[in-house]
């Protein structure tokens, strides 16, 4: 009967990514890709409009506008169904890899990847936690920490995975963590980050002290890694000049 359970369970996850990534292909082909085209067109006719025509121009731009808010909905839709990074080839740490670097060229702050331990495959669920939880992470630092480098670490421990987010910024006080949805001096996320590992049957860490930066620990447990991967290990992402 357990191993029934568990099998139904597998079978359930499955379905629910596989119904994930077909909505998000949907988006991307129908919704996204026609926002694209309206803009596009609208582009293209702006110059025609005669000067004297103001009224015309200003629908013109409200029109474009609409359509430039609604493609970006359109992509911020696939994006939470599937992450666009994971789908890139390589591995979870090619990932949040590229993530980092986009990040450090946007902040200026350096951000250094390391893997610890043997990678091994990731239930698709379990990644993307990853991948969301390392984005909120980096969004804390860049609104909050002031920091100048950042260190994320991800360790595979056999039937645990681990992630790290540690940054050298101001810190914070951790009695500033009062209020039931786990917020920290004005919100840092966490809400969101607790719901997804609590699906998963994870845990959040945090550790922070006023001047001595913040760490953000993640532990996952593992069971359906079956074949080691080869992953690129201590990634330095370095900071803009």
């Amino acid at each position: 009967m357990a191993t029934r359970a568990a099998l139904a369970e597998q079978e359930r996850q499955a379905g629910i990514v596989e119904e994930r990534q077909r909505l998000a292909r949907e988006i991307h082909d129908t919704l996204a890709q026609g926002f694209t085209s309206i803009v596009m067109h609208l582009e293209a006719a702006e110059p025609h409009i005669p000067a004297e025509a103001a009224a015309l121009r200003r629908h013109i731009e409200q029109a474009r506008a609409t359509a430039r808010e609604s493609l970006n909905d359109a992509r911020r839709l696939v994006w939470a169904l599937r992450p666009v990074q994971l789908e890139q080839g390589g591995s979870l740490a090619d990932a949040l890899a590229r993530v980092a670097r986009r990040w450090s060229e946007d902040t200026g702050i350096a951000a250094h990847i390391t893997v610890d331990g043997t990678p091994v495959p990731l239930p698709t669920d379990v990644e993307v936690t990853l991948f969301r939880i390392t984005q909120e992470a980096l969004a804390n630092v860049r609104k909050h920490a002031r920091a100048s480098r950042v260190d994320i670490t991800l360790s595979y421990l056999g039937d645990e995975i681990l992630l790290d987010v540690q940054d050298d910024g101001v810190g914070f006080d951790r009695l500033t963590v009062s209020d039931a949805s786990g917020s920290v001096d004005g919100g840092f996320g966490l809400t969101g980050m607790r719901e997804r590992l609590r699906m998963l049957g994870g845990s959040l860490m945090i550790e922070s002290a006023p001047g001595e930066g913040t760490s953000i620990t993640v532990a996952l447990p593992v069971t359906t890694c079956t074949e080691p991967v080869t992953e690129r290990a201590d990634a330095l992402v370095p900071s803009r000049a």
